[in-house]
């Protein structure tokens, strides 16, 4: 049985000392992007060993938003299999920001949300993924540019794969709707992280 361990910590974050623009903005059309940091936010994010350039994005959505999930899931028989998340948490700005912190998603990771109204980070470590030990090569896509989305659409913002093979084939994350093609290699583990922005509330997501 998987034993997953959720910490949630409320005030200490990484992206909680980089900040949002304190000005809401709507957008003709609701998008996620890598973030574009000012020099200050770059010392800050150097200072906390964070890899700037790849896990952390913005995202603006419009005044009918009612909740944000994030999803952790690994490639089991050709289909993604959820290991972590699930359920949502309440979200109601029309701009934030996240960070997403992990080194193997076989292991876990943090997720820190910012926004006028929200600061705080979600822990999740696994200890179902003993397979995996002893395999230390992964190689990791990542989104990279400037996405639009719609509502109830699942985002990927990073494919890992783990694997003792000599050759891997990394492809863009919009891959995730193609998880044949990562099947066909028979990598040892591949494991995704998606997003997405939601009209129900929380109760809702938790009644599907």
């Amino acid at each position: 049985m998987k034993k997953l361990i959720v910490a949630l910590l409320v005030t200490i974050g990484i992206i909680s000392m980089i900040g949002c623009s304190a000005t809401p903005k709507t957008a003709d059309k609701m998008y996620i992007e890598p973030a574009q940091l000012t020099k200050e936010e770059e010392k800050i994010a150097a200072l906390l060993g964070l890899d700037t350039q790849q896990k952390i994005y913005d995202f603006v959505l419009d005044e009918t938003v009612q909740s944000i999930q994030v999803n952790t899931y690994r490639l089991m028989d050709g289909e993604w299999k959820l290991e972590a998340g699930g359920g949502g948490q309440a979200f109601s700005d029309v701009e934030g920001r996240i960070a997403l912190s992990f080194e193997r998603l076989d292991k876990g990771l943090r997720i820190a949300i910012q926004s006028e109204h929200t600061d705080g980070s979600t822990e999740f470590k696994n200890e179902s993924n003993g397979d995996l030990n002893e395999i230390g090569s992964f190689a990791t896509s990542v989104l990279s540019e400037k996405t639009e989305f719609v509502y109830e659409e699942e985002i990927p913002l990073a494919v890992q794969i783990i694997t003792s093979k000599n050759e891997v084939v990394s492809y863009q994350v919009d891959y995730f709707n193609s998880p044949e093609e990562y099947e066909k290699f028979g990598y040892e583990g591949v494991f995704a992280i998606t997003i997405r922005f939601s009209q129900k509330t929380v109760a809702e997501l938790d009644e599907q």
